[in-house]
């Protein structure tokens, strides 16, 4: 048997030495490569976390004193607007552009003189007194010592000048600014409907100043701080004015920051220029929220694509003081540094270990673990550090002795902390000042109380009196009015009102108060009879204190932090009112009695005038077939008379005595109805009823009668003639309710609330005297009822009466409708 032996082709074999290196070359290799990918990917993270919290804690800190370079300038200008000289010289050309003799053609003319740049005209706005306490201004003249305005804020200040109320230049410092302003976003701004508020305008493009600018507009009030005479305007180079303050701020190579606006317009930058918008729209989202924070983003905003950590920080002072309150409107903060100078540590570490291993294969793993170690454990270090300083709590310094950049930005994380704790120490100051500010308004407070000519309690839980104001101690001199007093030592109520009061102070003066049952029925008072010797205390909201009477409301008011509830207690001596509002009721009575008799001759003088006419027909007449038509129209004549009489004087045999009598509504509303129509013409008005019976209720039926008439009046004469009229009956609850509706133009909700008020009309002049609805529903109310007016302007009127009813309820003959009066035919104005 042969035996066959194979062997590899020469040059194929790989020898154990070869093999050794190349397994040695692998296992070096690989871990280098490994090791230097996740180093570098580690390091890479943490250097973009720890980069973006410092520009975050940069960007606020420059936020803040951009907030207060602002505010210190809006004050400046606001010791301008607030000057007394300029106030008066405006509210001088107030009262004067109000006065109709006052020509407008000499402004006009004015006008045209400077738009054509007259010199007069110019010298005239430009070196009167107005003007002139601008320049003193400005120089420092009227400046406090140490107060003086610096050079670049006096040089970046591009136009100064004062419009009045009506948007007109009156005083300026350069010939620049035009003559009329009040269609300017920047005027109507800060006049605000003559209210007044501060105004600063976004940076934009001024072709006066041949500058991107941003403005700042305060309204001049009056001496009485009541409304706007003019408005001050100062524009600002926006470059020239943010610069000193942002420029000054660099880190590294290209590290620095700049002002945007919510759009991502450039405010101020060392780099790009004023005005030009970032190059990457979709950046601005990112970087202007109304929190401060950091990003990382695809591009720089500033004409790079690479990969960026930016931090951004808005304006928040300066957002809430101005029209900036809203997102469209706001400044932002924008911390920025190029990518090859922010990750430059980690990438010429990543080079450096990359060409030694090469060199030294054999040394790469440990060389890549030392590596590792100089790079990541720093920063972790500055990692931990930064969010130790963003919660505050960093107390030690930050000990890094790399030697090498790491280092560096652990020495400026080091200032950065010692900056941080400097600008929080102010905040104990500023809160000591909120709280004088709070003291200072608790004392307002109690001054205006005490300008109120109204007595003010307030009340504790206990029902002890915790302050009452100076007229509340005049009104009650007589009284331990010291604050700790019980309410009831102060006011000095019989037993019937105390206890009511009681009763809705336990209720925290909301409830409604109920009459009790004695007070229903007691015998109700003549309300068109002057109100003495009425106990006032009957009624919910009024106390009789003595010989005055008083009106009185409560109020809540919130518990302070660890406080008890409280309750106001506001009384008003209405005493000289009631008695002036009895005075015009009986007024009213006496002109609505004239009224009615003369409404009675004129429904008599129609057919007593057909009775002679048909006499005197009936004297030539022969054809008895006649004589009999003319006999029984006379016989209809005299009905209808008799009809009259027996509406209007029917009942007075019942009214003998001033106690209210059992009488049903329906007939009650009827009456009114023929009363109101011997007065007021309603042939064309469509009336229509819908009773719920015979309702009967406990009054004294000429009064009520009267109320009702003033209510039908009221209703035909909105209506001018020509409407439908609707008279209602309704029983619920042993309360009975009639109501009067009208198609007429309706109360405008300016009107509704003073339809009671005494002498409150809207007809023309000698058309109503403005007491028909008072006296109503003082009367209604005399019954135990109550009396609504609802209106929709341009809908109608509905009136609302409701009475008690007087025994259980009685509907005789069932609920009916009709569309015209059950006294009589009414073929002229029925439905």
């Amino acid at each position: 048997m042969t035996e066959v032996t194979t062997s590899s082709p020469p040059g194929t074999r790989w020898g154990l030495k070869t093999k050794v290196i190349l397994s040695m070359l692998l296992v070096g290799v690989i871990p280098l490569v490994v090791g230097l990918g996740m180093a570098f990917w580690q390091g890479s993270q943490e250097i973009r976390e720890v980069s973006g919290e410092s520009f975050k804690a940069l960007a606020t800190e420059a936020a803040r004193k951009l907030d207060l370079l602002l505010a210190e300038e809006i004050a400046h200008t606001a010791r301008i607007a607030n000057d007394p000289t300029i106030i008066r010289a405006l509210e001088q050309r107030r009262d004067a552009q109000s006065d109709p003799k006052n020509p407008t053609t000499a402004l006009t003319d004015f006008e045209r003189r400077w738009m054509a740049r007259d010199a007069a005209a110019i010298k005239s706005l430009t070196d009167n007194p107005l003007s002139t306490l601008l320049h003193e201004y400005f120089t420092g003249v009227h400046s406090a010592p140490g107060q003086l305005l610096p050079h670049v804020v006096r040089s970046s200040t591009k136009m100064l000048f004062l419009t009045d109320a009506q948007g007109t230049l009156v005083g300026t410092m350069t010939d620049h600014p035009a003559f009329r302003h009040q269609k300017a976003p920047w005027w109507q701004g800060a006049f605000n409907k003559a209210v007044g508020k501060l105004y600063v305008e976004d940076v934009r493009f001024d072709d006066q100043v041949n500058a991107y600018v941003f403005s700042i507009s305060l309204p001049v009030m009056d001496s009485l701080r009541y409304e706007v005479v003019g408005v001050l305007h100062r524009v600002i180079d926006a470059k020239e004015f943010f610069s000193p303050a942002t420029h000054v701020t660099r880190f590294g190579k290209t590290g620095h920051v700049m002002l945007i606006d919510t759009h991502g317009i450039v405010v101020s930058c060392p780099i790009l220029p004023t005005g030009v918008p970032l190059s990457d729209p979709k950046l601005i989202p990112l970087v202007t929220p109304q929190h401060p924070g950091w990003v990382q983003a695809s591009s720089d905003g500033h004409g790079g694509q690479s990969t960026s950590v930016i931090g951004f920080a808005p304006l928040s002072e300066t957002s809430r003081e101005t029209n900036g309150s809203s997102a469209d409107g706001s400044w932002h903060t924008f911390v920025w540094q190029s990518s090859d100078e922010l990750f430059a540590p980690i990438h010429h570490l990543f080079t450096w270990v990359t060409v030694f291993g090469i060199v030294a294969v054999v040394l790469l793993a440990s060389l890549g673990y030392i590596a590792a170690g100089r790079i990541v454990t720093p920063v972790r270090q500055l990692q931990q550090a930064a969010q130790a300083i963003g919660r505050g709590e960093l107390e030690k310094p930050i000990q890094i002795t790399t030697g090498d950049e790491l280092e560096d930005l652990a020495g400026e994380f080091n200032r950065m902390n010692a900056q941080l704790k400097a600008a929080f120490a102010g905040l104990t100051d500023q809160v000591e000042l909120k709280t004088q500010e709070v003291r200072v308004l608790q004392q307002s407070t109690d001054q205006i109380l005490d300008a109120v000519p109204t007595p003010i309690l307030l009340i504790d839980t206990n029902e002890v009196v915790r302050y009452i104001n100076q007229a509340g101690r005049e009104s009650f001199p007589s009284q331990d009015t010291m604050p700790g007093t019980p309410l009831f030592s102060i006011l000095s109520l019989d037993a019937g009102q105390q206890k009511r009061l009681q009763e809705e102070f336990r209720l925290n003066g909301s409830a409604p108060f109920v009459v009790p049952m004695h007070a229903q029925e007691s015998a109700p008072r003549d309300p068109l009879m002057p109100d003495t010797g009425h106990d006032s205390s009957d009624h919910r909201d009024q106390l009789q204190i003595g010989s005055r009477i008083y009106r009185y409301q409560w109020f809540r008011l919130p518990a302070r932090p660890g406080g008890d509830n409280s309750i106001g207690l506001v009384l008003r001596d209405t005493t000289d009112e009631s008695r002036l509002q009895d005075q015009l009721v009986q007024a009213e009575k006496s002109g609505s009695l004239g009224v009615l008799t003369a409404g009675i001759g004129h429904e008599l003088n129609n057919p007593l005038f057909g009775i002679i006419g048909l006499g005197e027909v009936m004297q030539d007449e022969q054809d008895m077939e006649l004589i009999k038509s003319y006999a029984k129209d006379i016989v209809a004549h005299g009905r209808r008379m008799a009809a009259i009489i027996r509406d209007f004087t029917g009942v007075i045999d019942r009214e003998t005595s001033d106690k209210p009598i059992s009488v049903y509504m329906e007939h009650i509303m009827d009456q009114a109805l023929a009363t109101a129509q011997t007065t007021i013409d309603m042939k064309a008005l469509v009336i229509h009823k819908h009773y719920a019976g015979m309702t009967p209720v406990l009054v004294l039926p000429d009064q009520l009668r009267q109320a009702l008439v003033n209510l039908v009046t009221n209703a035909a004469q909105a209506m001018k003639g020509t409407g439908t009229l609707t008279l209602t009956t309704a029983v619920s609850d042993h309360t009975a309710t009639a109501t009067i509706a009208d198609s007429g133009p309706g109360i405008s909700k300016q009107h509704l609330s003073k339809v009671f008020d005494p002498f409150f009309t809207t007809k023309g002049q000698g058309e109503g005297s403005g007491l028909g609805l008072t006296v109503a529903r003082r009367i209604i109310r005399k019954f135990g009822g109550d009396l609504r007016i609802e209106s929709i302007e341009g809908q109608g009127t509905t009136c609302i009466v409701t009475l008690p009813i007087n025994s259980p309820l009685s509907q005789e003959g069932g609920p009916w409708t009709t569309s015209a009066s059950r006294s009589e035919p009414q073929p002229s104005h029925s439905s």
